[in-house]
């Protein structure tokens, strides 16, 4: 549910690929739904999801009492389906740090009280799981993502409930008990810096008998989730592409585009927006002289730079970037001010929807197919309907996706979880509940082997991403 990619979806198929391939056994995979209001993120979907059973617009809309909504994809009224694993994203926007907002009332308790679109999208996602409910088929495994300020208590009430705290509460009242991770990309081996709270909720019902204190299933994740973390870091550079590739000639393009709009727009221009530059010119002198001068040589080579603002060319000189090109590959994100970005080596700062990353060796923006690469999705660069895409595009549904490798670990842990209670259950002679679990062989490897994080988030290179709905079946 409304991310736009739905990254999940591809984590999903291709774990239960493999767990078919290493225990033998044949699984099932279904891709049953997405939600996204956004037509063109929509046709996104379509393009690189083309198994998903139904594509709907309002996530509202599925909690319907007639039962139905309209399927954007089969333009046809449908009954809503059931799933078995609900992978939901809502807005961060509210509840993030880089939001000056963020700090009052109304945004720390947005949850609570249904506000803004942070809380108006998460109480539609609720209002679904009540209607599976209703139809007693409610998601075993609901995962959720959001960024660190769903962690952060009121403004006047430090002790207060935090909107994480709510989403607990919200949930358990639904019968699922919440667990949350701070994770990052960079503990699976992904150059990226992307600080989230992961959330996985797990039926309750599957708990009980088995586990003495519901609390006892968070000591018990944390510890699975300990078993899969600090893989070694891949290098930045694997991610990105080549001068020769499609995407790069279709960045240069742009850059031609952008650069012959600006020259028009500056002789058209009115004497009011001429004294405007002009003052702007003025606040340019606070520049290194010797630093404009490298600047200027290098824009004949690298025409990017010459359409930076007098903003972005003042904060990459104060921040240090000190050559055009460099010789070791640094970024910074000159969307932000000083304040709220630094120069990093080697990796990359958080994937926003609208981040301008400048590659200092490169002398260039990352890419939309870069950030969408560093998120877990690598598209086929040759696919004409991918090729139409402008780079905003990409950029956005890479900044709103759920990240890969953060996923696939959640999905594990919670899927190893499931697979200790069915083991619990089965040995005090109880009848088994859960639909989900994960065969023998892979239990036991599992309990076993510490090296298991090698074989289930290796490679990493797979299409995909995030608000997914998914459910498999076994023979």
């Amino acid at each position: 549910m409304c991310s736009g990619t739905d990254i999940p979806a591809a984590v999903c198929e291709q774990w239960w690929l493999w767990a078919g391939q290493w225990t033998g056994q044949d699984f099932e995979y279904k891709h049953r739904f997405s939600s996204e209001l956004d037509a063109k993120k929509r046709a996104f979907i379509n393009v690189m999801h083309p198994n998903v059973g139904h594509i709907f617009g309002n996530v509202k809309d599925l909690s319907h009492r007639s039962g139905e909504a309209w399927d954007l994809k089969r333009r046809d009224l449908v009954r809503v389906p059931v799933c078995r694993i609900l992978a939901a994203g809502f807005p961060c926007l509210d509840v993030s740090g880089l939001n000056p907002h963020s700090r009052t009332l109304r945004n720390r308790q947005c949850i609570s009280q249904v506000a803004l679109r942070t809380g108006g999208v998460f109480s539609g996602i609720v209002e679904y799981i009540k209607a599976m409910i209703c139809r007693r088929s409610p998601p075993e495994v609901l995962i959720f993502e959001n960024v660190l300020g769903l962690k952060n208590p009121p403004r006047d009430d430090p002790n207060g409930p935090s909107n994480l705290d709510i989403v607990g509460l919200m949930l358990s009242g639904l019968g699922y008990r919440l667990h949350a991770w701070h994770l990052s990309p960079r503990m699976f081996g992904v150059p990226q810096c992307r600080q989230r709270v992961w959330m996985t909720a797990i039926r309750t019902s599957n708990m009980e008998g088995v586990l003495a204190d519901f609390s006892e299933s968070s000591e018990i994740l944390a510890e699975l989730m300990s078993r899969i973390t600090g893989f070694p870091e891949s290098k930045l550079v694997k991610y990105l592409v080549n001068s020769r590739s499609r995407a790069h000639i279709k960045f240069l393009e742009t850059v031609a585009a952008r650069r012959q709009l600006q020259k028009k727009r500056y002789a058209a221009a009115s004497v009011k927006q001429q004294v405007g530059r002009t003052i702007e010119k003025k606040r340019d002198i606070a520049v290194q002289k010797k630093w404009k001068t490298a600047f200027k040589a290098a824009v004949k080579k690298y025409p990017y730079l010459d359409t930076l603002t007098t903003r972005k060319r003042a904060l990459m000189c104060t921040i240090g970037v000190s050559a055009f090109p460099e010789k070791q590959i640094r970024v910074v994100d000159i969307s932000q001010n000083k304040a709220r970005t630094n120069l990093v080596s080697g990796y990359a700062p958080c994937i926003t929807p609208k981040g301008e990353k400048y590659l200092t060796d490169r002398c260039r923006p990352l890419l939309g197919v870069e950030a969408l690469r560093l998120q877990g999705m690598w598209l086929e660069l040759g696919n004409p309907k991918i090729h139409d895409m402008s780079d905003s595009l990409l950029r956005d549904l890479a900044g709103n996706a759920f990240e890969q490798s953060c996923f696939a670990a959640v999905l594990w842990c919670t899927l190893v979880f499931y697979a200790k209670m069915h083991h619990r259950r089965t040995a005090a002679g109880m009848q088994p509940r859960t639909p989900i679990y994960l065969p023998d062989p892979m239990l036991e490897k599992c309990e076993d082997d510490d090296d298991v994080r090698t074989e289930v988030l290796g490679g990493g290179h797979d299409q995909g991403n995030s608000s997914v709905v998914s459910q498999h079946k076994t023979d």
